[in-house]
């Protein structure tokens, strides 16, 4: 054979060669997935204000004290209730700043209780309280299992998924160099209304829970190898 002829033949066996290493051994596919999932809110939380006005700072602080003590006690007194206060305020208005205001918050929540929560609230507005704001939220214990959940659901659509494509391309899924599980901040939920105090018979606030749209969103890098 010739010179040329042999040349030839080397290079023709030498290209399927160079090109099977010109391939890349393995490629990565980026990808995300999110579930989702309704969830009925389980935690009733009220908020309501004790407040008082008049033209010595003392009397009306004392008034309030009084009247935050004596709601403290009977909301202590119901099971199932969570009790706690939030700011206590005390400034002048009119005027010649005149008068004196003050006002201190009261925080209240339950989830099994929330019946009785409602029949509380409606208690301390008949006792002059004002109501500044009723609304369900997902209590974090549920939260926490619902969203849980949904990050093994995207996982697993993730892992599918990847699969899916990479069939497609004539490749296999050997693993995942990178997986990132986003669990969302929690949502702070409509603005409660304010509401005014009862001031006839006592009738309690009406209150049902919403249905709120939990979600848990993953994402990764598939790394696909040739089969």
């Amino acid at each position: 054979m010739s010179r040329a002829a042999l040349l030839a033949a080397a290079l023709a066996l030498s290209a399927p060669l160079a090109a099977a290493q010109e391939m890349p051994r393995e490629t990565v596919l980026k990808l995300s997935e999110t579930a989702e999932r309704r969830v009925r809110a389980d935690e009733l939380h009220a908020s309501l204000r004790v407040q008082a006005q008049g033209s010595s700072v003392a009397a009306v602080q004392q008034a309030v004290n009084r009247a935050a003590q004596s709601a403290l006690e009977r909301a202590r007194a119901v099971p199932g209730v969570a009790v706690a206060t939030g700011g206590y305020h005390t400034w002048r208005e009119g005027e010649r700043l005149q008068t004196w205001r003050a006002m201190q918050e009261i925080r209240l929540s339950a989830s099994e209780a929330a019946p009785a929560l409602l029949d509380l609230v409606g208690d301390l507005q008949a006792q002059g309280l004002v109501l500044s704001g009723l609304i369900y939220r997902v209590s974090r214990p549920l939260e926490r299992r619902v969203r849980e959940d949904l990050a093994e659901e995207a996982l697993a659509a993730l892992q599918a998924r990847a699969e899916r494509l990479a069939s497609v391309l004539g490749l296999s899924v050997a693993g995942f160099r990178e997986v990132r599980v986003d669990l969302p901040a929690r949502e702070t939920g409509p603005m409660p209304r304010a509401m005014a105090a009862a001031r006839a018979e006592t009738v309690p606030p009406a209150a049902e829970p919403e249905e709120v749209l939990l979600t848990a969103s993953v994402e990764g890098e598939a790394i696909l190898v040739r089969r």
